[in-house]
């Protein structure tokens, strides 16, 4: 399977994650800290669209090894993928 260029993620019907199968910045719903460093990603580059989800999404992409192994993942947790 190879990950589409970019990607949304959704809940049901909600969208909760903004991604991009490209090394970069991974972009939480909360603002960083004073001084904070945004957290950089080898394979994903992604926007947090959802808090309640946001931790669950961090799991998944930590036990990945690709963006393709990334968004089986997602599926398998009953997240759905779709490409922009």
């Amino acid at each position: 399977m190879t990950a589409p260029a970019a990607f949304t993620v959704y809940y049901g019907d909600d969208a909760v994650l903004s991604a991009r199968s490209e090394p970069g910045a991974l972009t939480s719903t909360a603002p960083p800290p004073p001084g904070g460093q945004v957290a950089m990603h080898p394979f994903i580059s992604a926007a947090a669209l959802d808090a309640m989800h946001e931790h669950r999404l961090r799991e998944i992409l930590l036990a990945s090894s690709s963006a393709a192994d990334f968004i089986t993942r997602l599926q398998e947790a009953g997240y759905r993928v779709e490409e922009r």
